[in-house]
């Protein structure tokens, strides 16, 4: 899995770990699915980008689809 390095709430790097192995890493966070970077933020559990939460593909896509739910829009899935 991926993982972020953490340092002053900074992104410094992005490794991947055995999770049995990440222990041995202070401040690495898990990535899951994240598109993370080197130079994104972390604060509160969660990781931004210029001001944005990063987001994986699926919370985006649920994101898009609330957003045209409230503007009435009928989807394919509708």
């Amino acid at each position: 899995m991926r993982y972020a390095i953490i340092q002053d709430n900074i992104v410094i790097n992005i490794i991947a770990l055995r999770d049995t192995n990440a222990k041995d890493f202070p401040g690495a966070v898990a990535l899951h699915d994240r598109p993370v970077g080197i130079g994104d933020t972390y604060s509160e559990g969660k990781f931004w980008r210029d001001g944005a939460e990063v987001l994986t593909a699926q919370e985006e896509i649920e994101q898009y689809k609330a957003a045209l739910q409230t503007l009435g829009v009928v989807t394919d899935e509708d």
